[in-house]
């Protein structure tokens, strides 16, 4: 192989261990569809053993764009000399109604049933699509789509992002998560009943707010009066 790559003028290196980054540019379009997978798993609310099939749709579409590695040129124009068509993409994971009348079994049955559109076949002209009742996956042309409506968002909950940590690459930051696991403990963010002032008891049982006792300036009374500081009305002669 050292042989055939130095007869082709081509240089062999080989990259330090655990140094992804003198990979090139190789490591950072993994970075980009790692991020596309993820992104289309997640809005799709299906779960990580479904990524083969996001890879593959998101390959599909990156073909499709402009790349700024080649000067934003799109790669397929690149390979074929002629500009992709956009107006058969549609939403990936989302309610699609195939047109099953050629398979089945007799004429009152019905022509088509709910599937999960899955990307695009890379040997047809079509689509492919999953059952979820026999988890089987097909291939079609004839379909009406429904991309605002997900059925793994309805069948399941939507999973959560750790659950998809295995795209996660080497040179990403990700924020640590600190969780207090302490066995019996009261949490660290929640106030413990002795942080709590409590109201005192009456009682008769029942937990009040006693009213504030007298001020300096009240009457012995209790209420509230303030007598006045000159001499009193029966001192003064008429």
């Amino acid at each position: 192989m050292h042989a055939s790559l130095c007869a082709n003028g081509i240089v062999f290196h080989l990259s330090c261990p655990y140094t992804s980054p003198q990979n090139g540019k190789a490591e950072r379009i993994l970075r980009t569809l790692n991020n596309s997978v993820r992104t289309l798993l997640i809005h799709a609310s299906m779960p990580p053993n479904y990524w083969a099939k996001a890879l593959a749709a998101a390959t599909y579409l990156l073909n499709r764009r402009p790349s700024s590695s080649i000067r934003h040129v799109i790669p397929y124009f690149r390979l074929y000399n002629s500009y992709p068509t956009y107006d058969h993409l549609r939403v990936f994971g989302c309610l699609c109604y195939p047109n099953l009348q050629a398979t089945s079994p007799h004429k009152l049955a019905p022509r088509s049933t709910a599937y999960v559109f899955l990307g695009y076949p890379p040997n047809h002209k079509g689509y492919r699509y999953l059952d979820l009742s026999t988890l089987r996956i097909i291939l079609s042309r004839h379909v009406v789509f429904d991309e605002s409506t997900f059925p793994f968002a309805r069948e399941t909950h939507p999973p959560s992002t750790s659950s998809f940590d295995f795209l996660l690459g080497d040179d990403l930051d990700i924020a640590p998560l600190f969780t207090n696991h302490a066995a019996g403990g009261p949490s660290a963010d929640a106030p413990s009943s002795l942080d709590v002032e409590q109201p005192p008891s009456m009682p008769g049982g029942s937990c009040s707010i006693p009213p504030p006792g007298p001020s300096a300036s009240s009457s012995p009374g209790g209420r509230g009066h303030v007598p006045p500081s000159g001499p009193s009305a029966s001192s003064i002669s008429g």
